[in-house]
């Protein structure tokens, strides 16, 4: 072999190794949520730095820069080490995630991430997205630092968030008015299986078995329409009930009329159903409802939510739209 040609491979395989000692494999890394992942909170962006050189980072959010957040102080690292958990305002859609890592004004790495946050959950995520996952190996290995990712039974059989593992992470989800039964006393197993795969705490069942599990009785309720929602034709509760907590009755995720406009569009621009004498149409919202003066009237005051005897799902069992009428309009 010629000297110089072998000198030239020495010297090349010499250079990139030092290049590859001198780059961390992974200086900066967007933990939650990845790259090209969807999810249907707006909770949390937690960042892992992964090089103790960098002592600050900025966060550019769909073009929108943070102040440099400085992390070098020595109480933050022997708290946090190198995560970072941030509560960003993630826009429904698309999100642009650009993470910087500095020391001492320059910069050491830049981490990118596109994101999709799906607030309507009967939105269809974008193609190429799969939701984001949390209890694989490996994001639980990046959690066991400061997390018990192994608890013993006892710990899991906790029925407060401070002495319950889950607790540690998840008590934002029971932070509303109305909380549920089983998560009220922090019963996850109910729910939700310990040691599943590929990921821990998939759902015992599909969703709509294991609602009906407890929920015979709206099993039955079911049975007995003509025509079932859409929703609960497939066996998706959870479009409309947050199985956790909720700020409204019935565990809704919003007030009734918003979580109906959400795959509804329009319906509440302009007239609706009729225009009455005085040239104004029939509100859809506002009054008190004649049927039940504890509510005010929205569109489950016509509409039933879950099923009817009629294609339009008809409240008080109405075949017709006079006979709706008159349930309140009695002449």
């Amino acid at each position: 072999m010629n000297r110089r040609f072998a000198t030239n491979i020495f010297c090349t395989a010499l250079l990139l190794g030092l290049l590859l000692l001198a780059a961390p494999a992974m200086a900066l890394q967007i933990v939650y949520p990845a790259d090209r992942t969807y999810v249907t909170k707006s909770n949390y962006l937690i960042l892992k730095t992964g090089d103790p050189q960098i002592t600050g980072v900025t966060v550019t959010l769909n073009g929108t820069e943070s102040d440099l957040i400085d992390i070098s102080d020595e109480v933050y690292r022997n708290a946090f080490g190198d995560i970072i958990i941030l509560l960003p305002n993630w826009r429904p859609g698309n999100n642009q995630i650009v993470v910087a890592g500095f020391r001492e004004g320059r910069r050491l790495a830049r981490e990118a991430a596109n994101i999709v946050y799906l607030r309507d959950l009967s939105a269809i995520p974008p193609k190429g997205f799969e939701p984001f996952v949390m209890h694989t190996p490996e994001g639980e290995a990046l959690c066991a630092p400061c997390h018990l990712m192994q608890p013993v039974p006892a710990v899991r059989r906790g029925d407060t968030a401070a002495t319950n593992a889950c607790g540690d992470c998840h008590q934002g989800l029971l932070d509303k008015k109305h909380v549920h039964g089983p998560a009220g006393v922090w019963e996850c197993s109910v729910c939700h299986l310990e040691d599943s795969e590929p990921n821990r705490h998939r759902l015992v069942a599909s969703e709509a078995e294991l609602c009906n599990s407890c929920h015979i009785g709206k099993v039955e309720e079911f049975e007995q329409r003509r025509f079932a929602h859409g929703p609960v034709g497939v066996g998706l509760c959870t479009i409309c009930h947050d199985p956790h907590s909720s700020d409204h009755s019935g565990f809704l995720r919003a007030k009734p009329n918003e979580v109906c406009l959400a795959c509804h569009e329009g319906l509440d621009q302009g007239t609706h159903v009729v225009r009455g004498i005085g040239g104004k149409p029939h509100p859809l919202s506002g009054p008190v409802n004649p049927l039940d003066e504890r509510k005010e009237f929205s569109c489950v005051s016509c509409h039933d939510p879950h099923g009817g005897d009629t294609q339009f799902l008809f409240q008080g069992g109405a075949q017709t739209k006079f006979g709706l009428c008159n349930l309140c309009h009695q002449k």
